[in-house]
């Protein structure tokens, strides 16, 4: 296939807007430059002198001998470009590549996945597992209302920065609000062909007197499907409480990891397609069907595909809490498929902590493994940095309630629960786990009956809350019924040395339940 002019400076525009590259200005000067001279027949003339004097704005005078500048420039163009390309999204007609040993760039034809891959060796590929790429964009609708700018702007910008502390995302954002009538159809393609986003969230903004109508609509940019539509009805000088509460909607239905409609929209897409799930994505779509369908099969699976991806890429930050979690699970699950599990585990947490430094969620993981390595005063200042790093998270608030309910705080935990189960969005049924435990331990077995029946796809606990519950309850068959449900798939469940090697199924808060079961044997 020949290539022409328009087809690489229409790939050069989707380089220098990729997040990679929009905040490399001397960079983007840089590539912008060699492409052009490649373009006209002069690739072979280009050097340090004239790349530093045309391109990088250095004077006359400048002396490659002692300046360095565009020889390490040019090689962080190399790894900027390597990176770009690794992600098979990138499926493009033309590829820019500059060799090394030289300023001159190549273009080549890409007719396939299978073609690109070609280039694409195992050491390319990202070194931290990546989810979507999602693209933010706000634009008022029907006319100019000045007036109502100034709070759009303020919104933009907090949600801007609030979907920036989400690590299972990449975020990328108009410059500008724009006017005019809501993304069609054609511009959803122009996002995906020069962002290269998975997701397009739109806010269309209609001005009142009195509110504003924010119209959110979270739409998959290859296919034109709408995952997720609200519209927010806003007033013109809303309090702080009412702003954060639109954020934590809007966060909860899209990016949050346990609720997120594109998070579970991407996973299944992958699934679905024929095309393999590329290596920096394995980690988050098979973390992802595990959350969305709980089992050994999936925990197994999961557990493989992190591990691999662990061996390949040690550093790697979000396989590393991704394990991190995989260990908590591993206790709680009682699958116990992890060896060594707590020293792993502590290692991956705080690794992942040193990796990647803000993530709220390493800090949230290793504030559990604080509490079952016994280090109580830890685990609560960790649970403190997770919530200030990311406190819009609704999966990172769940987390913080559960640390608090393990450390003896059961009323503040279960208050937290209580507040974000009020959150209008699709939340895991195993949500009613610790509600269903502060309930039974209380006595009042109505209430615990009422979310021990949402439990449906958490290991053992569904069967366990329903027949302590019945049973409690004076319904005897009904208990018996679960208690024989529970035998036939985890028969050794009751076993002393399970319940006396778990700190946390070994708490005060559990023997309840134990003994309620021991007394059905």
């Amino acid at each position: 296939m020949a290539i022409d002019t328009q087809q690489v400076m229409a790939e050069l525009q989707r380089i220098i807007a990729s997040p990679g590259f929009r905040a490399r200005k001397l960079i983007k000067k840089f590539l912008h430059y060699v492409v052009q001279e490649s373009l006209a027949g002069r690739g072979e003339q280009l050097n340090q002198y004239t790349i530093a004097v045309n391109a990088l704005g250095k004077t006359a005078d400048f002396s490659p001998i002692y300046n360095p500048i565009v020889r390490i420039e040019a090689g962080r163009l190399r790894k900027l470009l390597d990176d770009y390309y690794s992600d098979v999204g990138h499926l493009n007609t033309v590829m820019i590549r500059m060799p090394k040993g030289s300023y001159q760039v190549e273009f080549q034809a890409c007719e396939s996945q299978s073609q690109q891959a070609v280039y694409l060796s195992d050491e390319a590929q990202p070194r931290v597992s990546e989810g979507p790429r999602l693209f933010v964009h706000f634009q008022m609708v029907h006319g100019d209302h000045s007036d109502a700018y100034p709070l759009l702007y303020k919104v933009r910008g907090d949600l801007l920065l609030i979907l920036s502390r989400f690590r299972n995302i990449r975020l990328v954002s108009s410059a500008s609000m724009d006017t005019g009538h809501p993304i069609s159809g054609q511009r959803l393609r122009d996002v995906w062909d020069i962002y290269r986003a998975d997701y397009l969230l739109t806010c269309d903004v209609n001005a009142g007197s009195e509110a504003l109508e924010l119209c959110f609509s979270l739409a998959h940019t290859p296919t034109d499907e709408t995952v997720w539509r609200n519209t927010v009805a806003l007033p013109t000088a809303p309090c702080a409480e009412t702003l954060q509460a639109m954020y934590r909607q809007v966060t909860a239905n899209t990016v949050s990891l346990h609720c997120g409609l594109m998070l579970q929209h991407w996973a299944q897409h992958w699934n679905n397609t024929v095309t393999s799930v590329p290596g920096h994505h394995r980690v988050l779509v098979a973390y992802l069907n595990f959350l969305q369908a709980m089992s050994v099969e999936t925990f197994t699976q999961v557990l493989q595909v992190c591990r691999q991806r662990l061996k390949c890429f040690p550093h790697d930050s979000k396989a590393l809490v991704v394990f991190a979690r995989l260990c908590a699970f591993d206790g709680v699950l009682q699958y116990r498929l992890i060896e060594d599990r707590d020293q792993v585990w502590t290692q991956a947490a705080r690794l992942a902590m040193k990796l990647d430094v803000g993530n709220a969620e390493a800090h949230s993981v290793f504030a559990h493994n604080s509490y079952m390595r016994g280090d109580y005063a830890l685990c609560r200042a960790e649970l403190d940095v997770a919530r200030q790093a990311n406190p819009f998270d609704l999966s990172g608030e769940y987390l913080h309630g559960i640390g608090l309910c393990m450390l003896g705080d059961w009323e503040e935990g279960i208050a937290i629960i209580k507040q974000l189960m009020l959150v209008p969005c699709n939340k895991p049924d195993w949500y009613h786990v610790l509600p269903f435990l502060y309930a039974f331990n209380r006595g009042d077995y109505l209430e615990a009956l009422a979310h021990a029946e949402h439990i449906q796809q958490f290991g053992y606990w569904g069967e366990v809350a329903r027949c302590v519950s019945y049973y409690h309850l004076g319904h005897y068959s009904r208990a018996q019924a679960e208690w024989m449900r529970l035998q036939e798939k985890y028969p050794d469940l009751l076993c002393n040395k399970r319940l006396s090697d778990s700190r946390f199924l070994s708490d005060t808060a559990f023997q309840g339940l134990w003994t309620t079961l021991r007394s059905l044997l």
